[in-house]
């Protein structure tokens, strides 16, 4: 078996990553990142003719945003979950928008993928004389998947994508097979830290916002349209139902997908319970009636590069009774890190930003401890394991916590771009 790293090897994002054995070739996503003048960077190119299949894990930019180019001219077998695909082509649709001179796929030719997925639920699989695909839960965000590909000589890959291993107010943590895996394609983004236990976060949060509108505040919550928007509303309406609570930007719109695939969720009544509690912002008169009043404002983009939230931002800011809470990542080229940083945001003009500002980690990745217990669950069976979407340094330190937790009959790779490794079967 051969594992080719055509992006995410050293790095966050950009994940691409083939596996092949005889004459079968499965692509495991196919996604972009972007370089410091926030320009798109793609994976290295792969011919759709010569794949036997392409999965996608997820519907983050950074696992699906370059599968497009395989639809321009041919066209591959894909599996996903359809929340998946549903959610991805509004993310799709917004990268066109911003990066038109980088891009040369259009939306049809996502709409040509769509066509050509094959849509599985949990627990499912689909099987050919070839090989095997079975889909688990990957608590990352809605209809996020790790799969298990068995290839043809019976040896069996888990890849878990982007994977999160607690529970959180929208989703189950992620829920993997009882069964033999040989190799674990899993990521590293926080491999070498522990994120801080999720109820001491959420404590956190509730009481800067209540804080925050007891003295007549506003609060704004600058979130990820996937995922984060929507476990923030579920978490203060449903902890906090006295607040007033408005959901604006393109976090509505997957609130919709996130309702209209309610199976996929931990709590769908709860869910559906909150979602009836918060208002929906229509347009600027909404906007204009909220600025100056104690409410919670729930909206993108959550690093603050444009969107909704830097319209309020710009609103709220020069007051001292305001409050602007960052719940996502903040990439280094981001507006939501310079205001961490500077206490300014100067790509939108604004200095000295005098209302209080916080950062809280609700991260959606496994931290260390719970990416070792997410492969120590294979210790018995598992030979490899292929360290991938993550940087070079939160990589060898989880490498060595593997090691310490498995022994060293393991092999660990960390693989850059571009590199091949030959694994034995």
């Amino acid at each position: 078996m051969k594992l080719k790293i055509l992006g995410g090897g050293g790095e966050v994002g950009r994940a691409a990553y083939v596996i092949e054995e005889r004459n079968v070739k499965i692509l495991l996503d196919y996604g972009v990142n972007f370089d410091e003048r926030d320009n798109p960077q793609l994976p290295l190119h792969v011919r759709p003719v010569d794949l036997s299949g392409l999965i996608i894990s997820h519907a983050h930019l950074d696992h699906v945003g370059a599968a497009p180019y395989l639809f321009i001219t041919g066209e591959v077998k894909a599996f996903a979950t359809r929340p998946t695909l549903e959610i991805a082509r509004y993310l799709i649709l917004d990268f066109l928008k911003l990066n038109t001179p980088f891009i040369e796929y259009e939306l049809r030719d996502f709409e040509k993928m769509f066509a050509a997925t094959e849509f599985l639920k949990y627990g499912e699989f689909y099987d050919n004389d070839s090989f095997r695909i079975e889909f688990y839960n990957a608590g990352h965000i809605l209809g996020s998947t790790a799969s298990v590909i068995e290839l043809p000589s019976g040896h069996r890959v888990l890849y878990t994508g982007d994977i999160n291993n607690l529970e959180t107010w929208t989703l189950n943590g992620a829920q993997l097979p009882d069964t033999r895996v040989d190799t674990v394609i899993i990521e590293s983004t926080y491999g070498a830290r522990n994120h801080p236990p999720r109820k001491s976060v959420e404590d956190q949060l509730l009481k800067i916002v209540e804080e925050t509108v007891d003295r007549g505040g506003t609060v704004l919550i600058p979130a990820f349209s996937v995922g984060r928007g929507q476990e923030i509303l579920a978490m203060l309406a449903s902890q906090a139902p006295y607040l007033d609570i408005y959901i604006d930007g393109m976090v509505k719109d997957v609130t919709e997908v996130y309702l209209m695939h309610s199976s996929f969720l931990k709590d769908p009544v709860l869910f559906k319970r909150a979602i009836e509690s918060v208002n929906f912002v229509t347009g600027h008169r909404d906007r204009r009636k909220i600025i100056n009043k104690p409410c919670v404002i729930i909206a993108s983009a959550g690093m603050l590069k444009g969107g909704p939230s830097v319209y309020y931002l710009k609103k709220i800011a020069d007051n001292s009774r305001n409050t602007i809470v960052l719940v996502s990542y903040q990439a280094p080229n981001s507006g939501g890190h310079e205001l961490l940083e500077t206490g300014s945001l100067t790509s939108h003009e604004v200095k000295d930003v005098k209302a209080r500002v916080f950062w809280l980690d609700f991260s959606s990745h496994a931290g260390k401890r719970g990416l070792i217990e997410l492969v120590s669950k294979y210790k018995s069976t598992v030979r490899n394991i292929i360290l991938v979407h993550g940087s070079k340094e939160e990589a060898a330190i989880l490498a060595e916590g593997i090691r310490d937790a498995l022994g060293a009959d393991v092999n660990v790779y960390i693989p850059s771009n571009g590199e091949e490794i030959t694994l034995n079967v």
